[in-house]
């Protein structure tokens, strides 16, 4: 972030008063390009907390000032189109002859623009005319003035997997029924939804069933039964501690003994939905069993990504028929295919993680933000303070979406911070990278450069009319 390590052009914010001088520090160290040229055409930042006590040359004149600083640290060649890169220099010069108007003049040619950079704020004039591979202009170490963290946090247009590969704190892994990777899969936040999915499952079912139809609804109650003893079966595998010999014989009962459809006698749909359903709890049940025969305490089975079925494909009819009407059958159904979802992700992720690595299409691309000195991502499954991941991360690195090339990493990293978002129902999971070498810190820099670049571009149109 600002106020550090960075090669960046401080000198127009050094020359600031005091006050905007504490002000502009927020700034660099907050918003995106895209905010501070908002934040110009808009004449005003939300981090001026008093904006009317202050002149309006007061406020661009800091604004500006942001706007060389953030401007003289990207690098010069990015994965962006050409019109792209034109649109930041412009805006640079935009900042610079507003800034340089009392030394300068209006109407100054470029030529004396140059001269006077080169003469009083060289490391503008050198950014201007630097290569990318030239090496980058150093900075003496400077106070962070109120931020802890040396890297500027964006998005990228990028996917990632992580595994975790061990604890940090170097305490011998527990070694239980079977080999656990350490990642806690059933927690506070995964539990929650389980349970409420399934009240909301057995109540739909019992409006709907218990009095007119109590052997189908019988037979619905089986059907919460069996899911509810998978998931038991899947906390023990996440943990590594379960009863190996009685979770097989539940299992192979679960599919040797179909559900009896008699109960259901005369309502074809019902029964149909109700046997799709039973193939994807087989899925999950049969690839289990599949996990249990085939791990020990030293290593764990690790399988294909499950396949989809056929109620994975008709779901999204049902969740749009139960907008039309308010069958508490249909939304039980629902109800129970989210639960099975959420059980089949979490199989999916203690079997299929280590296989998931070969197969980028399947890597996750919601993540909260990215720097060169480390990566912060959301998930319902836990990990440790102090634990160490492998992060592997596929960056779109082609400047335009009609083509696409890409470029993939891998990177430990250490868990330094979780945070519950009840907000999306996962934890934010922030991590710091180990030891990165220069091509990770080079590609993940211009990665999050050329986001934050074509999201300003993409704005450039409601800029001007707001001029």
């Amino acid at each position: 972030m600002p106020g550090t390590h960075y090669d960046n052009d401080h000198a127009f914010i050094e020359e600031l008063p005091f006050h905007l001088k504490k002000v502009a520090h927020r700034i660099i160290r907050e918003d995106s390009l895209e905010a501070i040229l908002l934040g110009i055409d808009n004449q005003t930042s939300t981090h001026f907390h008093s904006p009317d006590t202050l002149s309006l040359n007061d406020i661009l004149r800091t604004l500006y000032a942001c706007l060389v600083a953030k401007i003289t640290f990207f690098d010069k060649q990015l994965y962006v189109l050409e019109t792209e890169m034109t649109f930041l220099y412009e805006q640079l010069y935009r900042a610079l002859r507003y800034l340089l108007a009392p030394q300068l003049g209006d109407d100054i040619s470029d030529e004396a623009l140059q001269a006077y950079l080169k003469q009083y704020y060289p490391k503008t004039h050198y950014w201007i005319h630097k290569k990318d591979s030239d090496d980058r202009y150093s900075l003496a170490i400077r106070s962070r003035r109120e931020n802890t963290r040396r890297f500027y946090r964006y998005t990228a247009n990028m996917r990632y997997h992580f595994i975790r590969i061990g604890s940090h704190e170097g305490t011998d892994e527990l070694v239980g029924d079977i080999y656990s990777s350490g990642i806690q899969h059933f927690t506070k936040i995964v539990n929650e939804k389980l349970d409420t999915l399934m009240t909301y499952y057995q109540s739909n079912i019992r409006e709907a069933l218990v009095d007119t139809h109590p052997e189908a609804y019988d037979l619905f109650i089986v059907v919460a039964e069996k899911n509810e003893y998978l998931r038991e079966v899947l906390n023990g595998i996440s943990v590594g501690r379960l009863s190996l010999e009685e979770s097989k014989r539940f299992l192979r009962s679960s599919l040797e003994e179909t559900l009896d459809f008699a109960s259901l006698k005369g309502n074809i749909r019902t029964e149909s939905i109700l046997r799709d359903f039973e193939e994807k709890v087989n899925l999950i049940s049969r690839s289990t069993l599949t996990l249990l025969e085939n791990s020990t305490p030293h290593k764990l089975y690790q399988g294909p990504v499950l396949e989809r079925v056929k109620i994975d494909h008709d779901i999204r009819d049902y969740i749009e028929k139960k907008k039309r009407n308010g069958s508490k059958l249909l939304m039980s159904f629902i109800n129970l295919y989210h639960y099975a979802v959420l059980l089949e992700k979490i199989y999916n992720n203690i079997s299929s993680s280590q296989y998931i690595i070969i197969f980028p299409e399947y890597w996750t691309e919601e993540y909260h933000d990215i720097s060169s000195g480390g990566f912060s991502f959301f998930t319902p499954f836990l990990v440790d303070i102090n634990d160490i991941l492998e992060l592997f991360f596929r960056f779109d690195i082609s400047p335009t979406d009609k083509a696409n090339e890409y470029e993939i990493v891998h990177q430990k990293a250490k868990v330094v911070r979780i945070d519950e978002n009840k907000e999306k129902g996962a934890y934010q999971i922030s991590c710091q990278f180990i030891q990165p070498d220069k091509k990770v810190v080079d590609l993940i820099r211009k990665a999050t450069q050329s986001k934050e670049l074509k999201d300003a571009f993409a704005s450039a149109d409601l800029i001007d009319m707001m001029e």
